[in-house]
């Protein structure tokens, strides 16, 4: 295996998808999951996945009431707590797991996740620890077959796999480490849509942190007469499973429409027409003075962890 950024950068108007199938996902699955996510996706769009994808991961009441009613950061400090996952996220997303200072993020949330689980025990299975890696990896796939785009390509399926079990083998839950992850793109799907289709309790703490999340995004990226947009952004994108469980409400029918025809074309450009970006979005901060705070260093441990908490010290 090769770490992901050992690579060197194919130039050329359309390099990305080349490099990507050029290599072995068994392999350098890293340097195809950095590929398939650092140069296209930017910051809006992951706060957007860190808007849904939280919801997503809280659909067990345990995991709306530590976040909303217990660290309450989420809540009272929004974008600081946004921007605290991110910087963890954005570190994976581009170093890998086998990267030392990725493994040292991993293991500052891990030891967040020991002393959370003191306070509120059996907020950390397993169950939900591959739930929400697995939605990490594979949502990306699922939201582009929603909007109309292919799918991810037969490497990407390997190179998701294959990234986030060796991820995932580096999280602590409260069912030890993580030792029977899906074992195919095909069976993280399936984990997905069964962990989904659970009857979850509807929670009013649920209900109050989903609409604390989309309230974060709405302010970051949308100016105050045209915050009424971020919402129906995140409604729009939201699976309608979340969406009722989460109490958010529905989105305007004709905002739903305009919204994901305009990421069809978004995405569409970015792959298909525009020429591929020589750098990636971390890099292209890293450039910028100041850095913007999603970019700024995590903070790092010593032994494993997940992205989506942030530190016990920022919770708190």
């Amino acid at each position: 295996m090769q770490a992901a950024l050992e690579f060197p950068t194919r130039k050329g108007y359309k390099w990305i998808a080349r490099e990507i199938e050029s290599l072995d996902p068994e392999v350098h699955y890293e340097r195809i999951w950095a590929l398939s996510t650092t140069y296209y996706v930017d910051d809006m769009f992951m706060n957007i996945l860190y808007t849904t994808g939280i919801q997503c991961f809280t659909q067990p009441p345990a995991g709306s009431v530590i976040m909303g009613q217990i660290t309450k950061k989420a809540i009272t400090k929004k974008q600081k707590r946004t921007d605290d996952t991110l910087q963890h996220f954005w570190k994976w997303f581009e170093f890998g797991p086998s990267n030392p200072d990725a493994r040292r993020s991993l293991a500052h949330v891990n030891s967040v996740h020991q002393a959370l689980s003191k306070k509120a025990p059996g907020t950390f299975p397993a169950r939900d620890v591959i739930y929400t890696t697995a939605w990490i990896g594979a949502d990306m796939h699922r939201l582009r077959l929603s909007l109309g785009l292919p799918g991810y390509t037969e490497k990407q399926k390997i190179a998701t796999q294959r990234y986030w079990a060796a991820v995932s083998r580096l999280f602590w839950s409260e069912d030890g480490y993580i030792t029977d992850y899906p074992e195919s793109f095909e069976a993280m799907l399936i984990f997905l849509e069964d962990y989904e289709a659970q009857p979850w309790e509807q929670v009013q703490s649920g209900k109050e942190l989903a609409e604390a999340l989309t309230q974060q995004y709405m302010e970051a990226w949308f100016p105050l007469p045209f915050r009424a947009l971020g919402r129906q952004v995140i409604l729009s994108l939201q699976k309608p499973v979340i969406r009722k469980l989460m109490q958010m409400g529905d989105p305007n029918p004709i905002a739903k429409w305009a919204i994901r025809k305009a990421f069809w074309l978004i995405i569409m450009l970015k792959e298909r027409v525009l020429p591929d970006p020589k750098l990636s979005t971390p890099e292209k901060a890293r450039r910028r003075n100041p850095t913007p705070s999603q970019h700024l260093e995590p903070p790092k441990a010593k032994a494993g962890g997940c992205p989506f908490h942030a530190s016990m010290s920022d919770d708190q």
